[in-house]
């Protein structure tokens, strides 16, 4: 009786983690996939100053976000500063929307290792349906009037 119990268990533990998701084997497999195409297919130059750029579009918009609305509303920064600050958050955000545009783009954009190998394995073209063929012992008439 207790080979049983154990063999549930074990079972309800391996069926519960394969459920995909957030849990031990999902991380794990995900984490698994992630190292195999970091390794076959490496960040380019582009996609990491992209990253770069990404990380200190963070800091900077927690100025401008939280920050900057206070100086803006400050009775002691004059009416020019205060116009030069707003330009700076326009600005700002004008550059982050092209910032994630040209992250977009590049995301989009396929390395020549991705395309030779879509190319030679096919991935992205589907499957065309075979020709009629039309058996000898049947007689095809066309007639036109």
């Amino acid at each position: 009786m207790p080979y049983l119990l154990g063999l549930f268990l074990i079972l309800a533990v391996i069926f519960s983690s394969m459920g995909g998701g957030n849990n031990l084997i999902g991380n794990i497999f995900g984490q698994a996939k992630d190292k195999v195409s970091e390794t076959l297919f490496p960040k380019s130059a582009r996609e990491i100053i992209i990253d770069n750029i990404n990380s200190d579009y963070q800091n900077m918009d927690k100025f401008f976000s939280e920050t900057a609305p206070t100086l803006l509303s400050s009775k002691t920064v004059s009416a020019k500063d205060k116009a030069t600050i707003q330009k700076a958050i326009e600005a700002f955000n004008g550059s982050k929307s092209l910032v994630s545009n040209l992250s977009a783009l590049t995301k989009n954009d396929k390395g020549i290792v991705k395309s030779l190998i879509d190319k030679v394995l096919n991935l992205t073209e589907t499957s065309q349906p075979e020709p009629t063929s039309i058996p000898p012992q049947c007689h095809l008439e066309c007639t036109s009037k």
